[in-house]
């Protein structure tokens, strides 16, 4: 394998976050801060990497796992919305250990894909922050109800429909790899051809693969659930102090605080003033 240094850099950067994740396990506040800087610096580069490509009639767009991953996990945490944090951490984790893997089995593939040798290092940082982020998510910051699963199966299900609409050029009708979307092969089964060939890829082994691609996508997503809850009770158990137990940061949160905190003052305003009526009432029946 030619460029093996390569992968041994991305699984010592992913090994290197994931120890960093454990340490900061019973920090909350630190993870909700870190997760604020990290998503917001994604966002905004995203966000400007698509309008430029918009301006510059490129025809790319953000269709992919990865790319609509950088926009959940940075509008759920810059917005401070807690419904869909499972959903941005869960997305997130599958986008970053993804790519790792990728690197292990074709590290060369991440150079030679690559437009310019800039991007190399950007799109290595990129999807390890993924990673990072998304286990701060799921195992820093709060424990998730299982109830829940819903939100996160929506948001699949959103993304299949958007990725249809783009696959038959209904939107984005100027996209470029319109018929080499990863959502799409892998709904439709023909993701199987990177493993036996696309000389050798039928109906019948496209239909079986999507069905285990499905039943195992469930799968996962219902056992991260469960591995959170595992990771909160035991520190439960070990009674563990969290630092920043309910520290929140996000617009929702800013909001919710300014608007109570409002309520109080009026709540206050309007005590001391019945309070002065009494009293003026009290000095003239007397």
């Amino acid at each position: 394998m030619k460029y093996w240094w390569l992968a041994l850099l991305i699984v010592a950067i992913f090994a290197a976050e994931t120890y960093l994740v454990w340490q900061m396990r019973n920090n909350r506040k630190a993870c909700m801060i870190t997760l604020t800087v990290l998503s917001s610096v994604l966002l905004i580069y995203k966000t400007v990497e698509f309008a430029y490509y918009r301006i510059a009639d490129k025809g790319l767009y953000p269709v992919e796992f990865s790319h609509i991953t950088y926009f959940v996990l940075g509008v759920t945490v810059c917005f401070g919305i807690k419904k869909m944090r499972a959903f941005a951490g869960i997305c997130s984790v599958l986008a970053g250990f993804g790519y790792v893997v990728a690197a292990c089995f074709s590290p060369g593939s991440i150079i030679t894909e690559a437009s310019a040798v800039f991007y190399i290092p950007l799109a290595i940082i990129q999807h390890e922050v993924l990673w990072f982020a998304g286990c701060l998510l799921l195992f820093n910051v709060d424990k998730y109800s299982i109830k829940d699963i819903w939100v996160p199966l929506v948001g699949v299900f959103t993304m299949i429909i958007f990725s249809v609409l783009v696959s038959q050029r209904i939107i984005y009708k100027d996209f470029a790899s319109y018929d080499n979307m990863i959502i799409i092969k892998i709904v439709t089964g023909r993701i199987v051809e990177y493993l036996i060939g696309a000389e050798n890829l039928t109906v019948a082994k496209q239909a079986i693969t999507a069905v285990v691609l499905i039943v195992a996508a469930v799968g996962i997503f219902v056992s991260f659930y469960f591995i959170n809850n595992a990771a909160f009770k035991k520190r439960e158990k070990k009674g563990s102090v969290i630092k920043g137990e309910n520290f929140e940061i996000g617009i929702v949160p800013f909001i919710k605080s300014a608007v109570a905190k409002k309520c109080r003052h009026v709540c206050v305003a309007t005590s001391d003033s019945q309070a002065e009526v009494s009293a003026d009432v009290a000095d003239k029946e007397e």
